[in-house]
């Protein structure tokens, strides 16, 4: 096509031509695109999986003294004092001068005074008096946790690893670089984990995160590791 004969074109009919010969080029593009993408290695996770192993995170998991805190309401009386009730199997576990925590459990937001000896008439409860480390509203209701009780050396674990069929649970443990499912049996816990009586012992990997990639015996490859006791309300039960 000469210089001529496409400077005696149409405006209208130049544009047409430019309109088609880039339709051209991107059709050639494309189609050189795909071949090169056709040419690239198949990467197969199957594959990958039977030669390295399923990843996954996992944690050795270490025994450690878990205190268990009960909930306690308790209704402002005047200045820093207050006042509420609990069962007899809780009176038992609690002490005068013990410290209570607020909502976080991180600091002390004041003490036990006082636990009565005789029941309430109109709850069938016994009282317990707290003071506050501040004045309080009057009728102010407030939500505090006492500890009472202490679970030496346990094992607890956050409950997002926990599997669960019907009743019972289950936790994906790494034993030889394999994939082990090990049936466990769960003791206290709260919203954040439990505490494991059965099924696993001291020193045991449990996975933390690739679970559902996971089948009995199959080969896994260990990355980094999420510490379980971080994850864990650092360790308390309520």
């Amino acid at each position: 096509m000469s210089k001529t004969f496409i400077k005696n074109l149409s405006h209208r009919r130049k544009l047409y031509l430019a309109i088609i010969a880039f339709s051209i080029i991107a059709v050639v593009v494309r189609i050189i695109l795909v071949e090169i993408d056709r040419s690239r290695t198949i990467v197969s996770f199957i594959a990958e999986w039977s030669r390295f192993g399923r990843p996954v995170t996992v944690e050795k998991i270490i025994p450690q003294d878990i205190p268990v805190y009960t909930k306690l309401t308790v209704r402002a009386a005047s200045g820093r004092q207050a006042t509420g009730f609990v069962t007899a199997d809780i009176q038992d576990k609690l002490q005068q001068g013990q410290e209570v925590f607020c909502a976080d459990k991180e600091k002390s937001c004041g003490k036990i005074s006082s636990i009565g000896r005789e029941l309430d008439m109109n709850t069938g409860m016994f009282p317990a008096e707290i003071k506050f480390n501040k004045d309080m509203q009057p009728e102010e209701l407030v939500v505090v946790f006492v500890c009472t009780q202490i679970i030496p050396k346990a094992l607890v674990v956050p409950n997002e690893i926990l599997d669960f069929s019907g009743p019972e649970y289950y936790l994906w443990k790494v034993e030889n670089g394999r994939a082990k499912k090990a049936r466990v049996k769960i003791g206290a816990s709260n919203g954040y984990g439990a505490v494991i009586n059965e099924g696993i012992k001291p020193g045991d990997l449990i996975v933390f995160n690739g679970r559902s990639m996971l089948s009995e015996n199959c080969l896994v490859r260990v990355i980094t590791g999420v510490p379980l006791q971080q994850t864990y309300s650092k360790g308390r039960l309520r």
